[in-house]
C-alpha cells in the first residue's frame, strides 16, 4: 500500500515537470515608476502647422521672405546648399510663397507655385532638407456657348458665361473683318466653340478657341477655326474658305518710280527749311497716280490739312492705322466706310507743305510711329497645302457643332 501510494506521488510530480517543460515560460516585466510613464499625447502632424503666404517683393530673395516669417539665416543657408535650391532661390516680384512653420517656428514646407502646372516643394525631415518637383497635368474640357448681341459685344458674351479672356480673344480674331464696336447691331448672333482648363478639378482659365461664328447685317457670315499642325503647334485662324484671318499689307500703296525720302528720326524740311522727324516714306510719281489702301480698313479720317494737303487716315484691326498725304484729289470713298486693300482712296498730288508731287505715306501701331518698309506684317497667306486634310476635318466636325448652336437658347454647354 505505502509502495502505491508512493509510485502515485512520482508519478504526479513527473507530470507536472514534463508539462512544465513544454510551456514556454511567460517573465512578467515589472512596471516602471509612475514618474517615468511615457505621455500618450497624440503626435502633432502638419495640420498644427501654421501655413504663411508672402510675396516676393521687387529686387526680394528668398532670404527676406523667410526672414519675415523669423527663419534664421542659418536655415536659409541650409536651404540653398540643398540639391535643386535653384528652383527656389530664382523668384521674380510677385511671386507667393506658402510657407508652414511648426509650434516651435521651425520651417517645416516651402510650396511655390512658379506656374499653374509646375509647383516647386520644399520639406524638412530629419536629414535637412530636401525640394523636388511637383507637376499638375491640366485636364482640358471643350465647352459651347452661343448668345445675341444686346447692348454691346463685351457684356453679351459676359451674359453667355465667357471670361473676359475668351472675349477679348475672339474680338482679336474677327478684328480685321468686325468693327465690334460700330459694325455689331443688337440681334446679331454668336457662337464659340472653346476650351476650359482644369487642375485637380479647380477652374484655373479658359484656353484656346476653337471655332466661332459671328453674323452681322443679318446675312454676313464670318468664321473662324483653329488651325494646328502635326505637333500641336497652332498655325492661325481660318475661315470656312480657308482664308487667313490676319490680314497682310500691301508693302506699297502705289506703282512708284523711286522713293525719295525714307523714314528719319530727323530730315531737313525743303518747306519749312528746318529739322524735323520724317515719319514715313515719300512716294515720287506723276500726279494723279492712283494710291491704293494698303489693307483692309476703315476710313477714319478725311479732310484737308495745312501740312498733309488732302489726306486720309485708314484703320485697320484696331492694332494699325495708315496715312494718305498731299492728294490731288480723293476717290470716290467717304469718311466711315471700309475699303478692301487694293482699292483706289485718291491720286497723287501736291497739297499742302509739299516740294513736288508725290505721296506721304506712314504706318502706324498702337499710335506709334514705324518704318513702312521695316514693319513685319502678318501672314496672311491660306491654309498651307500640308495642313489642308487636317483643317477640312477638324472645320468640318466644328462647323456641325456650330449649326447645332441654337443662340436663342442662351446658354453654355459641354461639347457634344
Amino acid at each position: 500500500m505505502h509502495f502505491l501510494l508512493l509510485f502515485i506521488s512520482v508519478s504526479l510530480l513527473a507530470i507536472q515537470f514534463a508539462t512544465a517543460s513544454e510551456s514556454p515560460q511567460k517573465t512578467l516585466m515589472p512596471l516602471p515608476p509612475l514618474a517615468k510613464v511615457i505621455s500618450t499625447e497624440p503626435h502633432k502632424t502638419e495640420k498644427h502647422w501654421q501655413k504663411q503666404t508672402i510675396q516676393v517683393k521687387p529686387n526680394g530673395s528668398l532670404s527676406e521672405v523667410l526672414n519675415e516669417v523669423g527663419i534664421d539665416p542659418r536655415t536659409t543657408y541650409q536651404i540653398t546648399q540643398t540639391a535643386n535650391s535653384r528652383w527656389l532661390t530664382q523668384l521674380a516680384a510677385g511671386d507667393a510663397l506658402e510657407i508652414w512653420l511648426d509650434s516651435d517656428n521651425q520651417l517645416k514646407k516651402i510650396l511655390y507655385p512658379k506656374t499653374e502646372q509646375t509647383h516647386y516643394q520644399l520639406t524638412s525631415n530629419d536629414e535637412g532638407f530636401k525640394i523636388e518637383q511637383l507637376q499638375h497635368p491640366i485636364e482640358t474640357k471643350i465647352v459651347t456657348a452661343s448668345g445675341l448681341i444686346q447692348h454691346s459685344f463685351y457684356l453679351s458674351g459676359e451674359a453667355q458665361g465667357l471670361s473676359a479672356k475668351t472675349i477679348m480673344n475672339l474680338a482679336d480674331i474677327f478684328s480685321w473683318e468686325i468693327d465690334f464696336i460700330r459694325q455689331l447691331r443688337p440681334g446679331d448672333p454668336f457662337k464659340v466653340i472653346y476650351e476650359k482648363r482644369y487642375i485637380q478639378g479647380e477652374y484655373i482659365g479658359d484656353g484656346n478657341i476653337l471655332a466661332a461664328e459671328i453674323i452681322t447685317g443679318g446675312d454676313e457670315r464670318h468664321t473662324a477655326f483653329l488651325l494646328k499642325d502635326a505637333k500641336g503647334q497652332s498655325v492661325g485662324y481660318y475661315d470656312h474658305n480657308k482664308q487667313n484671318l490676319r490680314k497682310a499689307f500691301l508693302r506699297n500703296p502705289v506703282d512708284y518710280v523711286r522713293i525719295t525720302s525714307r523714314y528719319k528720326p530727323k530730315r531737313f524740311h525743303p518747306v519749312l527749311k528746318r529739322w524735323r522727324a520724317h515719319r514715313g516714306v515719300d512716294y515720287g510719281g506723276p500726279t494723279g497716280t492712283p494710291i491704293r489702301a494698303t489693307g483692309d480698313g476703315q476710313i477714319i479720317k478725311r479732310y484737308w490739312s495745312r501740312s498733309y494737303g488732302r489726306v486720309i487716315y485708314i484703320r485697320h484691326a484696331d492694332k494699325y492705322t495708315t496715312v494718305y498725304a498731299h492728294m490731288s484729289k480723293f476717290g470716290h470713298f467717304k469718311r466711315g466706310q471700309w475699303v478692301k486693300q487694293g482699292q483706289v482712296i485718291g491720286y497723287i498730288g501736291q497739297t499742302g507743305m509739299a516740294s513736288g508731287p508725290h505721296l506721304h505715306y506712314e504706318f502706324r501701331k498702337n499710335g506709334r510711329y514705324i518704318d513702312p518698309l521695316k514693319v513685319k506684317f502678318p501672314d496672311a497667306s491660306p491654309v498651307p497645302r500640308k495642313h489642308r486634310n487636317r483643317f477640312d476635318q477638324f472645320s468640318g466636325l466644328m462647323s456641325a457643332q456650330l449649326s447645332r448652336l441654337d443662340p436663342h437658347t442662351q446658354i453654355a454647354a459641354n461639347f457634344e
